[in-house]
């Protein structure tokens, strides 16, 4: 398995920009400094930020060793990494930033025994600044500020009593006590010498930080990850925050996001204005002096990458330093390789097997299945050469070779990942439909398939009539996805089915569905609301007997549910318990086996908008270890029903 984190190791070349944007800070020579680094999610922002930081370290002790290094020049460079999705809904993004920032000033100052009282005024100031802000949104006077603790408690018991289900006159004595009780406690923590305005403490907070850069002479380096992450609000806050510190000499930023995500933010920011799209992209590109991109891979790239995580997971070498060294020594050929692809140099798995002496049989079996897998990775539309969504695919790909291996079901890897692919990129029905075609197969063996990969390899133009049923909406995918390797058609799919079942129903031959029953299960199962009225007029074509075998489908993955607050498959079942009376029954017999733990308070309230659903409120009615939460709402549902 492959960790889904950033890494500080380069499988993609990517140090070539990592080295131009450490190389701008370099030259900038204390000047102000702003850099965004974007690009969507999982493409690798993260890891970029970490080899910019590694090459900015490299660099800086080169340069304090080299001869012409002028022990006079105030060339230390200073780094915080702030990660603003860490503090979203634990602190306000301002002042943690700031607050980040001024303890990192105050190691240096503590280590070099000077400017400690500018930095500790400067920490008193920012605390008093997030107190204030606290204070604004709860909407207490300024004068009787409170702590943060206290406000922490003080404000989760009054949360907690007006959503407990239930609000009662005791519940609003305890909101109007709650400055009463804290107030006293809290008069003197902000006291300042002479009252301020936030305007006059941002301003102030800017000259101490200016000054105590000044006093350290370093060069404040900020790393700003995960921005894309968070909620507006946060967003919002964390830019705000920045704009103290841009363009204030002495400082640079490095901003990782989506730029997408984070103009979307600021049209949230604004909601009762009418932004223009100039607004909104002006609002981001001021604060970025360099906007740069993550670059897209190509297929090269894909095989190199996919190449170096089975590599990265391999024995080889006799101990752990020999392996190391190693894998360090393949990850630096394959990256030279990939800076000559333009010439036409290919990273492919005769490369990489010749960079390793006595490569393992095994080894060479994954970089093979590597080279076949790379052009799929490209052209899948649910993954598009995504790092991140690469190593979710392989490692889905790892769990289920291991889960056929237990299971002793022999099915070749390649054709595992050409399954996987499909079932990423096609819509549930058309995948529903190819587990039809595999079940219905004599021994698991499709022909349909196999006439459909023969004919598209040969450039034929298949009928509409010879797509099976919820193909067409795909077509020139599915087209391109038939093209490749391995054959499935003629194949026994039937184990590769079977391990990957958490997808979708595989419905056996002796019970398979008509074509309008199959369509009617799949678009239930694809129910992100309530079901329409196009939906509810297909029940009344399929047989009674058959909507018992969608019901039982339907519940078979009902009960892979951890918690029933409004999960999708409850779009499903509500939808043809309201269309056959004998199907809600044995919905009402399910949910009375559910354990009281999983039921959350958001089911409540659906429940009582249906025969069925107030049945099971009366089952739920009878329980006693239901959470006090649910308790209560089920107590004002049945009232309510009466």
């Amino acid at each position: 398995m492959w960790a889904d984190k950033e890494t500080g190791r380069d499988f993609l070349n990517f140090n070539v920009m990592a080295s131009l944007v450490s190389q701008m800070i370099i030259d900038a020579n204390g000047q102000a400094l702003s850099i965004g680094i974007s690009g969507g999610w999982g493409v690798g922002k993260s890891s970029m930020v970490k080899l910019v930081e590694a090459d900015l370290k490299a660099k800086i002790a080169k340069k304090a060793e080299s001869d012409d290094h002028n022990e006079e020049e105030p060339n230390e460079l200073l780094f915080v990494n702030f990660n603003a999705w860490l503090y979203q809904g634990h602190d306000d993004a301002k002042a943690a930033l700031m607050e980040e920032i001024a303890n990192a000033l105050m190691v240096v100052a503590e280590k070099r025994k000077t400017s400690v009282e500018k930095g500790v005024s400067l920490l008193k100031r920012i605390d008093k600044f997030r107190l204030l802000k606290l204070i604004g949104e709860v909407g207490i006077s300024a004068y009787f500020g409170l702590p943060v603790g206290a406000l922490a408690r003080a404000a989760k018991g009054v949360y907690d009593s007006f959503t407990d289900g239930e609000v009662t006159a005791s519940d609003a004595e305890q909101a109007a006590s709650v400055v009463g009780q804290q107030g006293k406690s809290a008069k003197d923590l902000i006291a300042p010498e002479r009252e301020q305005t936030p305007p006059q403490m941002i301003h102030a907070i800017r000259n101490e930080f200016e000054a105590l850069l000044n006093d350290l002479k370093v060069t404040l380096v900020v790393f700003v990850d995960d921005l894309d992450r968070c909620l507006p609000p946060t967003v919002i806050g964390t830019l705000e925050a920045m704009r103290l510190f841009l363009f204030m000499d002495r400082t640079a930023f490095i901003i990782a996001a989506d730029d997408k995500m984070i103009k979307e933010a600021v049209r949230v920011h604004f909601p009762n204005t009418k932004v223009d799209d100039d607004i909104v992209i002006s609002y981001f590109d001021k604060l970025i002096q360099v906007p740069l991109r993550v670059p897209p891979l190509g297929t090269q790239e894909v095989k190199a990458y996919l190449m170096m995580l089975f590599v990265d997971q391999s024995s080889i070498g006799k101990d752990v330093a020999e392996r190391k060294e190693l894998k360090e020594n393949v990850r630096v050929a394959v990256n030279k390789r990939l800076a000559m692809s333009w010439k036409g140099e290919s990273v492919d798995a005769e490369f990489v097997q010749g960079l390793i002496d006595n490569c393992p049989v095994s080894l060479k079996a994954e970089l093979e299945l590597a080279d076949r897998l790379a052009r799929q990775m490209i052209i899948s539309p649910k993954v598009n050469g995504n790092p991140r969504l690469i190593k979710r695919f392989m490692n889905t790909l790892s769990i289920r070779r291991s889960l056929a291996k237990v299971q002793e079901i022999a099915v070749n890897d390649a054709m595992f990942a050409k399954l996987m692919l499909f079932e990423r990129f096609a819509s549930a029905a058309s995948f529903n439909s190819l587990t039809e075609l595999i079940s219905a197969a004599p021994d698991g063996k499709s022909t349909v398939l196999r006439d459909l990969e023969n004919d598209v390899r040969k450039g034929d133009v298949i009928d509409d009539k010879r797509w099976p049923s919820g193909w067409k909406e795909d077509t020139k995918l599915i087209e391109e996805w038939l093209k490749l390797s391995p054959d499935l058609g003629g194949q026994d799919l039937r184990g590769a089915l079977h391990v990957g079942r958490e997808s979708a129903p595989i419905i056996a031959a002796e019970s398979k569905l008509s074509k309008n029953a199959a369509t009617l299960l799949t678009e239930l199962l694809a129910l992100k609301v309530a079901a329409g009225a196009a939906v509810k007029t297909q029940f009344g074509t399929v047989a009674p007997d058959e909507r018992g075998l969608i019901m039982t489908n339907l519940l078979d993955k009902a009960s892979a549910e951890a918690e029933w607050g409004t999960p999708p498959i409850l779009y499903g079942l509500a939808a043809i318990a309201e269309a056959d009376k004998v199907q809600a029954d044995r919905l009402i017999v399910f949910f009375g086996n559910v354990s009281s733990s999983a039921i959350k308070t958001g089911l409540i309230p659906r429940l009582g908008t249906t025969e069925w659903g107030k049945a099971v409120l009366i089952g739920l009615g009878k329980r006693k270890d239901l959470s006090d939460p649910v308790s209560r709402a089920v107590g004002a549902a049945l009232k309510e029903g009466k």
